[in-house]
């Protein structure tokens, strides 16, 4: 008997009309989380999920997705250097990070890494999907305090 082919992910590749973001955390939990209010919505699909910047560099081997959303506590690296190593690998990914972290302490070391905006996981996922579409829009986002 042949053996079957592996089934390629049907979010792999681009889908028309939606915005394919790349989940790094290293917490199974949160990908799933994410994936599940992110693909929801009609403007953007979850094209992959990476618990560490190893993994994550694996993923964006392929098609590049339109965002990153990030941690910034992983295994293996510092979430600001996977963002300047991946900012310098692939310039025109847009990154957002997503953390627990105090935001008045961070905020700032990840913009002049090359994300884009910074928002606390505290903030809801309302707020989480406004900052993915402002940063998708080429602006910076950060919470107004």
């Amino acid at each position: 008997m042949k053996p079957r082919a592996k089934p390629i992910a049907p979010d792999a590749f681009p889908v028309p009309g939606r915005k394919r973001i790349l989940l790094v955390d290293d917490h199974p939990f949160m990908r799933a989380g994410l994936r599940q209010l992110i693909d929801r919505q009609p403007d953007m699909v979850v094209c992959g999920e990476a618990g560490d910047p190893v993994e994550a560099f694996r993923q964006i081997a392929g098609p590049l997705p339109d965002l990153v959303l990030t941690d910034l506590t992983m295994p293996g690296r510092s979430g600001l250097e996977f963002i300047k190593d991946l900012r310098a690998a692939h310039a025109d990914v847009t990154v957002l990070v997503i953390s627990m972290h105090d935001e008045s302490v961070y905020a700032e070391r990840v913009l002049r890494a090359g994300a884009r905006g910074y928002i606390m996981k505290e903030a809801g996922g309302e707020n989480l999907l406004a900052a993915i579409r402002q940063v998708l829009r080429g602006e910076v986002y950060v919470s107004s305090r």
